[in-house]
């Protein structure tokens, strides 16, 4: 029996772990990017990015089931 994987593969699934990091990163660190001047709408653009991508992922791993 061969093994799959997964849907992504290793290789997507350390693309997503690694913007997740950076998410989390930039979601504690937001308060301390602004006061650091660090304009609002990177910041909001950082954090809607990392929100996205686990949605997209999964929306996409549903889709591939089908």
């Amino acid at each position: 029996m061969t093994r799959r994987g997964g849907l992504l593969g290793p290789t997507g699934v350390r693309v997503i772990a690694l913007v997740l990091a950076i998410g989390m990163i930039a979601g504690i660190g937001a308060p301390y990017l602004l006061q650091a001047g660090v304009p609002l709408w990177t910041v909001l653009l950082l954090v809607l990015i990392v929100l996205a991508v686990p949605i997209v992922a999964v929306v996409r791993a549903e889709r591939s089931r089908r």
